[in-house]
Protein backbone atom coordinates (compact mmCIF):
# COMPACT_ATOMS: atom_id res chain seq x y z
CA UNK A 1 0.00 0.00 0.00
CA UNK A 2 2.92 2.31 0.75
CA UNK A 3 4.89 1.48 -2.77
CA UNK A 4 1.16 2.75 -4.12
CA UNK A 5 1.05 6.06 -2.82
CA UNK A 6 4.81 7.07 -3.86
CA UNK A 7 4.24 5.90 -6.95
CA UNK A 8 0.95 8.27 -6.81
CA UNK A 9 2.84 11.20 -5.20
CA UNK A 10 5.59 10.83 -7.74
CA UNK A 11 3.14 11.15 -10.57
CA UNK A 12 0.69 14.12 -8.90
CA UNK A 13 4.61 15.71 -8.48
CA UNK A 14 4.82 15.02 -12.07
CA UNK A 15 1.91 16.49 -13.10
CA UNK A 16 2.48 19.49 -10.97
CA UNK A 17 6.08 20.64 -13.01
CA UNK A 18 4.98 19.97 -16.29
CA UNK A 19 1.92 22.76 -15.67
CA UNK A 20 4.26 25.14 -13.84
CA UNK A 21 7.44 24.70 -16.00
CA UNK A 22 8.63 26.61 -18.74
CA UNK A 23 8.78 23.52 -21.30
CA UNK A 24 10.84 24.23 -24.51
CA UNK A 25 11.37 21.94 -27.21
CA UNK A 26 15.07 21.36 -28.80
CA UNK A 27 14.49 24.43 -31.49
CA UNK A 28 13.56 26.52 -28.70
CA UNK A 29 16.90 25.76 -26.63
CA UNK A 30 18.61 26.38 -29.54
CA UNK A 31 17.13 29.82 -30.20
CA UNK A 32 17.56 30.57 -26.63
CA UNK A 33 21.59 29.57 -26.60
CA UNK A 34 21.66 32.13 -29.29
CA UNK A 35 20.54 34.95 -27.56
CA UNK A 36 21.24 34.14 -24.25
CA UNK A 37 24.38 31.93 -23.75
CA UNK A 38 27.72 33.15 -22.01
CA UNK A 39 30.15 31.80 -24.29
CA UNK A 40 28.51 33.68 -27.20
CA UNK A 41 28.02 36.73 -25.38
CA UNK A 42 31.86 36.49 -24.57
CA UNK A 43 32.41 36.31 -28.83
CA UNK A 44 30.42 39.19 -29.13
CA UNK A 45 32.63 41.34 -27.34
CA UNK A 46 35.65 39.49 -28.57
CA UNK A 47 34.13 41.08 -31.96
CA UNK A 48 33.27 44.10 -30.28
CA UNK A 49 36.46 44.82 -28.87
CA UNK A 50 38.41 44.51 -32.32
CA UNK A 51 36.52 46.95 -34.29
CA UNK A 52 37.84 48.91 -31.75
CA UNK A 53 41.25 47.73 -32.31
CA UNK A 54 40.62 48.19 -36.23
CA UNK A 55 39.36 52.27 -35.57
CA UNK A 56 42.03 52.42 -33.26
CA UNK A 57 45.44 51.36 -36.15
CA UNK A 58 42.88 54.04 -38.53
CA UNK A 59 43.87 56.79 -36.39
CA UNK A 60 47.91 56.42 -36.86
CA UNK A 61 47.06 58.29 -40.22
CA UNK A 62 46.12 61.38 -38.61
CA UNK A 63 48.75 63.58 -37.06
CA UNK A 64 50.54 63.26 -33.74
CA UNK A 65 49.88 66.45 -31.49
CA UNK A 66 51.79 66.76 -28.39
CA UNK A 67 52.17 69.61 -25.84
CA UNK A 68 54.69 70.36 -22.75
CA UNK A 69 54.47 73.26 -20.18
CA UNK A 70 57.60 73.95 -17.86
CA UNK A 71 57.66 76.43 -15.44
CA UNK A 72 60.00 77.11 -12.90
CA UNK A 73 60.82 79.11 -9.67
CA UNK A 74 64.59 79.68 -8.22
CA UNK A 75 65.67 79.93 -4.55
CA UNK A 76 68.12 82.25 -5.86
CA UNK A 77 68.90 84.08 -9.13
CA UNK A 78 70.22 82.23 -11.92
CA UNK A 79 72.59 85.18 -13.13
CA UNK A 80 74.62 86.48 -10.11
CA UNK A 81 78.23 87.92 -10.36
CA UNK A 82 80.31 91.19 -8.32
CA UNK A 83 83.72 92.30 -8.92
CA UNK A 84 85.16 95.59 -11.19
CA UNK A 85 84.35 96.71 -14.45
CA UNK A 86 88.00 95.59 -16.75
CA UNK A 87 89.85 98.16 -18.48
CA UNK A 88 88.83 96.53 -21.61
CA UNK A 89 85.60 98.21 -21.57
CA UNK A 90 86.71 101.56 -22.23
CA UNK A 91 88.03 100.13 -25.36
CA UNK A 92 84.02 99.66 -26.43
CA UNK A 93 83.66 102.91 -25.88
CA UNK A 94 84.60 106.34 -24.70
CA UNK A 95 81.51 106.36 -22.37
CA UNK A 96 82.40 103.17 -20.61
CA UNK A 97 85.86 104.78 -19.84
CA UNK A 98 84.44 106.20 -16.34
CA UNK A 99 83.60 102.68 -14.83
CA UNK A 100 86.45 100.83 -15.08
CA UNK A 101 87.66 99.73 -11.66
CA UNK A 102 84.43 100.43 -10.75
CA UNK A 103 82.58 97.59 -8.44
CA UNK A 104 79.69 96.05 -9.92
CA UNK A 105 76.69 93.49 -8.87
CA UNK A 106 74.62 91.28 -11.15
CA UNK A 107 71.32 89.34 -10.00
CA UNK A 108 68.75 88.87 -12.41
CA UNK A 109 66.42 85.64 -13.33
CA UNK A 110 64.85 83.51 -10.83
CA UNK A 111 61.61 82.22 -12.54
CA UNK A 112 60.02 81.72 -15.62
CA UNK A 113 57.83 79.07 -17.97
CA UNK A 114 57.64 77.44 -21.27
CA UNK A 115 54.76 76.76 -23.49
CA UNK A 116 55.04 74.34 -26.58
CA UNK A 117 52.84 72.83 -29.27
CA UNK A 118 54.04 69.86 -31.81
CA UNK A 119 52.49 68.53 -34.81
CA UNK A 120 53.77 65.67 -36.94
CA UNK A 121 52.13 64.38 -39.61
CA UNK A 122 53.90 60.92 -40.63
CA UNK A 123 54.25 60.59 -44.43
CA UNK A 124 55.97 56.95 -44.81
CA UNK A 125 56.63 54.57 -42.35
CA UNK A 126 57.72 51.70 -44.15
CA UNK A 127 54.33 50.86 -44.99
CA UNK A 128 53.89 50.06 -40.70
CA UNK A 129 50.57 52.13 -40.96
CA UNK A 130 49.05 50.77 -43.95
CA UNK A 131 49.81 47.12 -42.74
CA UNK A 132 49.12 47.54 -39.55
CA UNK A 133 45.62 48.43 -40.38
CA UNK A 134 45.14 45.85 -42.57
CA UNK A 135 46.39 43.25 -39.86
CA UNK A 136 43.70 45.03 -37.71
CA UNK A 137 41.08 44.63 -40.43
CA UNK A 138 42.33 40.69 -40.17
CA UNK A 139 41.96 40.05 -36.87
CA UNK A 140 38.59 41.59 -36.50
CA UNK A 141 37.43 38.84 -39.38
CA UNK A 142 39.62 36.28 -37.21
CA UNK A 143 37.30 36.94 -34.25
CA UNK A 144 34.02 36.95 -36.73
CA UNK A 145 34.69 33.44 -37.65
CA UNK A 146 35.95 32.34 -33.67
CA UNK A 147 31.99 33.51 -33.12
CA UNK A 148 30.84 31.66 -35.80
CA UNK A 149 32.35 28.53 -34.53
CA UNK A 150 31.80 28.80 -31.19
CA UNK A 151 28.33 29.37 -32.52
CA UNK A 152 28.05 26.04 -33.56
CA UNK A 153 29.91 24.23 -30.84
CA UNK A 154 26.94 25.91 -28.71
CA UNK A 155 24.40 24.35 -30.57
CA UNK A 156 26.32 21.30 -30.72
CA UNK A 157 26.38 20.65 -27.08
CA UNK A 158 22.56 22.55 -26.84
CA UNK A 159 21.67 19.14 -28.87
CA UNK A 160 24.04 16.58 -27.37
CA UNK A 161 22.60 17.26 -23.56
CA UNK A 162 18.95 17.72 -24.78
CA UNK A 163 19.36 14.24 -26.29
CA UNK A 164 21.01 13.16 -23.40
CA UNK A 165 18.25 14.56 -20.86
CA UNK A 166 15.46 12.89 -23.50
CA UNK A 167 17.43 9.45 -23.21
CA UNK A 168 17.33 9.77 -19.50
CA UNK A 169 12.89 10.30 -19.84
CA UNK A 170 12.60 7.59 -22.09
CA UNK A 171 14.76 5.20 -19.78
CA UNK A 172 12.04 6.87 -16.72
CA UNK A 173 9.37 5.88 -18.60
CA UNK A 174 10.86 2.25 -19.31
CA UNK A 175 11.27 1.81 -15.44
CA UNK A 176 7.59 3.30 -14.40
CA UNK A 177 6.15 0.32 -17.08
CA UNK A 178 8.78 -2.38 -15.39
CA UNK A 179 7.54 -1.24 -12.14
CA UNK A 180 4.07 -2.04 -13.01
CA UNK A 181 4.40 -5.07 -14.47
CA UNK A 182 6.25 -6.13 -11.52
CA UNK A 183 3.75 -5.08 -9.16
CA UNK A 184 1.36 -7.65 -11.45
CA UNK A 185 4.02 -10.17 -10.61
CA UNK A 186 3.82 -9.47 -7.09
CA UNK A 187 -0.06 -9.75 -7.06
CA UNK A 188 0.11 -12.99 -8.97
CA UNK A 189 2.61 -14.36 -6.44
CA UNK A 190 0.67 -13.42 -3.89
CA UNK A 191 -1.93 -15.07 -4.85
CA UNK A 192 0.37 -18.34 -5.67
CA UNK A 193 1.66 -18.17 -2.32
CA UNK A 194 -1.98 -17.74 -0.43
CA UNK A 195 -2.80 -20.88 -2.70
CA UNK A 196 0.26 -22.82 -1.79
CA UNK A 197 1.43 -23.22 -4.81
CA UNK A 198 4.93 -21.49 -4.31
CA UNK A 199 7.19 -20.27 -1.98
CA UNK A 200 8.01 -17.17 0.03
CA UNK A 201 11.62 -17.12 -1.98
CA UNK A 202 9.53 -16.31 -5.38
CA UNK A 203 8.28 -13.22 -3.36
CA UNK A 204 11.46 -11.85 -2.31
CA UNK A 205 12.66 -12.18 -5.85
CA UNK A 206 9.98 -9.70 -7.00
CA UNK A 207 10.42 -7.50 -4.06
CA UNK A 208 14.50 -7.38 -4.65
CA UNK A 209 13.51 -6.78 -8.39
CA UNK A 210 11.52 -3.95 -6.91
CA UNK A 211 14.10 -2.61 -4.98
CA UNK A 212 16.58 -2.92 -8.45
CA UNK A 213 13.98 -1.03 -9.93
CA UNK A 214 13.91 1.80 -7.27
CA UNK A 215 17.71 2.10 -7.48
CA UNK A 216 17.17 2.56 -10.69
CA UNK A 217 14.76 5.09 -10.93
CA UNK A 218 16.85 7.55 -8.24
CA UNK A 219 19.83 7.31 -10.45
CA UNK A 220 17.80 8.24 -13.42
CA UNK A 221 16.41 11.20 -11.67
CA UNK A 222 19.90 12.27 -10.05
CA UNK A 223 20.59 12.84 -13.70
CA UNK A 224 17.45 13.80 -15.29
CA UNK A 225 18.14 16.72 -12.68
CA UNK A 226 21.75 17.34 -13.11
CA UNK A 227 21.26 17.51 -17.43
CA UNK A 228 18.44 19.58 -16.89
CA UNK A 229 20.40 22.40 -14.69
CA UNK A 230 23.29 21.57 -17.20
CA UNK A 231 20.92 22.68 -20.32
CA UNK A 232 19.34 25.42 -18.94
CA UNK A 233 22.94 26.79 -17.86
CA UNK A 234 23.79 26.65 -21.67
CA UNK A 235 20.50 28.33 -22.83
CA UNK A 236 20.84 31.27 -20.14
CA UNK A 237 18.61 30.43 -17.63
CA UNK A 238 19.67 30.21 -13.91
CA UNK A 239 20.35 27.05 -12.38
CA UNK A 240 17.63 28.59 -9.44
CA UNK A 241 15.12 29.15 -11.79
CA UNK A 242 15.83 25.79 -14.13
CA UNK A 243 15.00 23.61 -10.81
CA UNK A 244 11.48 25.02 -10.36
CA UNK A 245 10.17 26.12 -13.72
CA UNK A 246 12.38 24.48 -17.07
CA UNK A 247 11.88 21.38 -18.14
CA UNK A 248 12.23 20.32 -22.00
CA UNK A 249 9.34 18.88 -24.65
CA UNK A 250 10.06 15.36 -25.70
CA UNK A 251 10.35 14.79 -29.17
CA UNK A 252 10.32 11.39 -30.61
CA UNK A 253 11.86 12.13 -34.22
CA UNK A 254 12.08 9.76 -36.29
CA UNK A 255 14.86 8.17 -37.32
CA UNK A 256 15.30 8.74 -41.06
CA UNK A 257 18.38 6.26 -43.19
CA UNK A 258 20.83 9.27 -43.74
CA UNK A 259 21.77 10.07 -47.79
CA UNK A 260 25.16 10.06 -48.35
CA UNK A 261 26.22 12.99 -50.91
CA UNK A 262 27.46 11.89 -54.42
CA UNK A 263 31.11 11.00 -54.24
CA UNK A 264 30.98 9.78 -50.80
CA UNK A 265 31.92 12.40 -47.48
CA UNK A 266 35.64 12.56 -48.94
CA UNK A 267 34.46 14.28 -51.72
CA UNK A 268 32.87 17.71 -49.71
CA UNK A 269 35.21 20.46 -49.20
CA UNK A 270 36.06 21.71 -46.04
CA UNK A 271 36.20 25.11 -47.87
CA UNK A 272 33.37 26.76 -45.81
CA UNK A 273 34.57 25.49 -42.19
CA UNK A 274 35.38 28.22 -39.89
CA UNK A 275 38.66 25.93 -38.82
CA UNK A 276 40.06 26.45 -42.08
CA UNK A 277 38.78 29.79 -42.58
CA UNK A 278 40.94 31.10 -39.91
CA UNK A 279 43.88 28.88 -40.55
CA UNK A 280 43.71 31.20 -44.16
CA UNK A 281 43.15 34.45 -41.84
CA UNK A 282 46.41 33.35 -40.19
CA UNK A 283 48.56 32.74 -43.23
CA UNK A 284 47.24 36.66 -44.03
CA UNK A 285 48.30 37.89 -40.88
CA UNK A 286 51.71 35.92 -41.33
CA UNK A 287 52.49 37.68 -44.54
CA UNK A 288 51.55 40.77 -43.31
CA UNK A 289 53.63 40.52 -40.08
CA UNK A 290 56.47 39.77 -42.86
CA UNK A 291 55.82 43.39 -44.29
CA UNK A 292 55.29 44.96 -41.29
CA UNK A 293 59.11 43.66 -39.93
CA UNK A 294 60.09 44.55 -43.43
CA UNK A 295 58.82 48.19 -42.89
CA UNK A 296 60.94 48.35 -39.40
CA UNK A 297 63.91 48.96 -41.54
CA UNK A 298 62.61 50.91 -43.88
CA UNK A 299 63.22 55.28 -44.05
CA UNK A 300 60.68 57.03 -42.11
CA UNK A 301 59.59 60.50 -43.23
CA UNK A 302 57.27 62.44 -41.83
CA UNK A 303 56.88 66.58 -41.56
CA UNK A 304 55.66 68.84 -38.42
CA UNK A 305 55.46 72.17 -37.07
CA UNK A 306 56.00 73.40 -33.96
CA UNK A 307 55.21 76.81 -31.83
CA UNK A 308 56.42 77.79 -28.68
CA UNK A 309 56.34 81.00 -26.19
CA UNK A 310 58.51 81.29 -23.43
CA UNK A 311 58.15 84.10 -20.44
CA UNK A 312 61.12 84.80 -18.29
CA UNK A 313 60.86 87.12 -15.04
CA UNK A 314 62.79 88.24 -12.06
CA UNK A 315 65.33 90.75 -14.06
CA UNK A 316 66.40 93.97 -12.56
CA UNK A 317 65.10 97.15 -14.15
CA UNK A 318 68.24 97.97 -16.01
CA UNK A 319 67.87 94.51 -17.50
CA UNK A 320 64.41 94.70 -18.47
CA UNK A 321 65.57 97.30 -20.69
CA UNK A 322 68.00 95.12 -22.81
CA UNK A 323 66.40 91.47 -22.43
CA UNK A 324 62.91 90.51 -23.23
CA UNK A 325 60.51 88.88 -20.97
CA UNK A 326 58.67 87.18 -23.33
CA UNK A 327 60.07 84.79 -26.42
CA UNK A 328 57.31 83.39 -29.31
CA UNK A 329 58.28 81.83 -32.38
CA UNK A 330 57.64 78.75 -34.20
CA UNK A 331 59.26 76.71 -37.23
CA UNK A 332 58.17 73.73 -39.88
CA UNK A 333 60.66 70.84 -40.15
CA UNK A 334 60.97 67.26 -41.74
CA UNK A 335 62.60 64.34 -40.19
CA UNK A 336 63.68 60.86 -42.44
CA UNK A 337 65.14 58.32 -40.53
CA UNK A 338 67.23 55.47 -42.16
CA UNK A 339 68.27 52.25 -39.94
CA UNK A 340 71.06 51.51 -41.64
CA UNK A 341 72.39 49.71 -38.60
CA UNK A 342 69.44 47.88 -37.72
CA UNK A 343 69.27 45.82 -40.69
CA UNK A 344 72.29 43.53 -39.15
CA UNK A 345 70.05 42.35 -37.00
CA UNK A 346 66.85 43.07 -39.21
CA UNK A 347 67.54 40.42 -42.01
CA UNK A 348 67.54 37.44 -39.65
CA UNK A 349 63.74 39.12 -37.80
CA UNK A 350 62.62 38.88 -41.34
CA UNK A 351 63.96 35.48 -42.37
CA UNK A 352 62.19 34.28 -38.73
CA UNK A 353 59.10 35.49 -39.89
CA UNK A 354 58.97 33.92 -43.30
CA UNK A 355 59.86 30.75 -41.83
CA UNK A 356 56.09 31.53 -39.55
CA UNK A 357 54.49 32.10 -42.94
CA UNK A 358 55.64 28.42 -43.84
CA UNK A 359 54.76 27.20 -40.69
CA UNK A 360 51.33 28.98 -40.87
CA UNK A 361 50.93 28.01 -44.94
CA UNK A 362 51.95 24.09 -43.68
CA UNK A 363 49.24 24.01 -40.95
CA UNK A 364 46.80 25.58 -43.32
CA UNK A 365 47.04 22.42 -45.42
CA UNK A 366 47.24 19.70 -42.97
CA UNK A 367 44.04 21.52 -41.19
CA UNK A 368 42.66 20.79 -44.84
CA UNK A 369 43.18 17.19 -44.52
CA UNK A 370 42.00 16.62 -41.21
CA UNK A 371 38.96 18.49 -41.68
CA UNK A 372 38.05 16.49 -44.77
CA UNK A 373 39.44 13.15 -42.80
CA UNK A 374 36.72 14.67 -39.58
CA UNK A 375 33.45 14.96 -42.40
CA UNK A 376 34.59 11.37 -43.27
CA UNK A 377 34.21 10.16 -39.98
CA UNK A 378 31.51 12.33 -38.85
CA UNK A 379 28.95 10.85 -41.97
CA UNK A 380 30.62 6.91 -40.40
CA UNK A 381 29.61 7.53 -37.10
CA UNK A 382 26.29 8.75 -38.81
CA UNK A 383 25.91 5.49 -40.65
CA UNK A 384 27.05 3.23 -37.68
CA UNK A 385 24.54 4.78 -34.83
CA UNK A 386 21.37 4.90 -37.88
CA UNK A 387 22.67 0.98 -37.91
CA UNK A 388 22.40 0.56 -34.56
CA UNK A 389 19.04 1.87 -34.29
CA UNK A 390 17.24 -0.24 -36.71
CA UNK A 391 19.28 -3.48 -34.10
CA UNK A 392 17.92 -2.16 -31.00
CA UNK A 393 14.32 -1.83 -32.30
CA UNK A 394 14.21 -5.14 -33.61
CA UNK A 395 15.88 -6.20 -30.66
CA UNK A 396 12.87 -3.84 -28.84
CA UNK A 397 10.25 -6.17 -30.61
CA UNK A 398 11.77 -9.22 -29.91
CA UNK A 399 12.14 -8.69 -26.52
CA UNK A 400 8.87 -7.31 -25.88
CA UNK A 401 7.19 -10.38 -27.83
CA UNK A 402 9.59 -12.67 -25.17
CA UNK A 403 8.17 -10.79 -22.24
CA UNK A 404 4.71 -11.07 -23.34
CA UNK A 405 4.83 -15.08 -24.22
CA UNK A 406 6.47 -15.76 -20.54
CA UNK A 407 4.28 -13.96 -18.86
CA UNK A 408 1.12 -15.71 -20.38
CA UNK A 409 3.37 -18.95 -19.55
CA UNK A 410 3.81 -17.71 -16.53
CA UNK A 411 0.02 -17.66 -15.81
CA UNK A 412 -0.69 -20.73 -17.03
CA UNK A 413 2.13 -22.00 -14.66
CA UNK A 414 4.54 -23.70 -17.46
CA UNK A 415 7.47 -21.42 -16.74
CA UNK A 416 9.28 -20.22 -13.67
CA UNK A 417 9.33 -16.67 -11.97
CA UNK A 418 13.01 -16.78 -12.74
CA UNK A 419 11.80 -17.04 -16.46
CA UNK A 420 9.35 -14.48 -16.12
CA UNK A 421 12.00 -12.14 -14.34
CA UNK A 422 14.46 -12.49 -16.92
CA UNK A 423 12.12 -11.95 -19.58
CA UNK A 424 11.68 -8.16 -18.25
CA UNK A 425 15.82 -7.38 -17.98
CA UNK A 426 15.91 -8.33 -20.97
CA UNK A 427 12.77 -5.78 -22.44
CA UNK A 428 14.04 -3.30 -19.80
CA UNK A 429 17.45 -2.89 -21.09
CA UNK A 430 16.48 -3.27 -25.18
CA UNK A 431 14.29 -0.33 -23.92
CA UNK A 432 17.18 1.66 -22.85
CA UNK A 433 19.41 0.64 -25.76
CA UNK A 434 16.86 1.91 -28.00
CA UNK A 435 16.69 5.12 -26.25
CA UNK A 436 20.51 5.45 -26.54
CA UNK A 437 21.01 4.14 -30.07
CA UNK A 438 18.05 7.31 -30.88
CA UNK A 439 19.82 10.31 -28.44
CA UNK A 440 23.41 8.82 -30.16
CA UNK A 441 21.73 8.94 -34.20
CA UNK A 442 20.61 12.54 -33.47
CA UNK A 443 23.33 13.65 -31.97
CA UNK A 444 25.47 12.48 -34.89
CA UNK A 445 23.03 13.49 -37.42
CA UNK A 446 23.31 17.23 -35.76
CA UNK A 447 27.72 16.41 -35.82
CA UNK A 448 27.53 15.62 -39.75
CA UNK A 449 25.43 18.75 -40.20
CA UNK A 450 27.51 21.02 -38.23
CA UNK A 451 30.65 20.23 -40.07
CA UNK A 452 29.39 19.93 -43.35
CA UNK A 453 26.68 22.73 -43.74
Amino acid sequence: MSKRLVTLFHILFLAYYSASAQSLTLEQCLERARQNNHELRNAAFEIDAASEQKKEAFTNYFPRISANVMAFRCFDELVKADGTYPKEIAAISTSFAPLVGTPFSISELNRGYAVSATLVQPLFFGGQIVYGNKLASVQRDVMTLKQQLTEKEVLQKVTECYWQLAQVRYNLNTIEAAEKQIEAVMAQVENFLKAGVTTRNSQLKVRLRQQELSSARLKLENADHVLRLLLAQQIGIEPAEADKSFDIVLEDKPVEQPIEVAGGALSLSPDLREELQLMGKAVEAQKLQVKMERGKYLPHLGVGLMGYHTGLGGYSENAKAYLPGNLNNGLVFGTLSVPLSDWWGGSHAMKRQKIKLQQAQSDHENTRQMLQIDIERAWTNLQETYKQTQIAEASCEEAAENLRMTTDQYRMSTCTLTDLLDAETLNRQAQNDLARAKANYHIALADYRRKTH
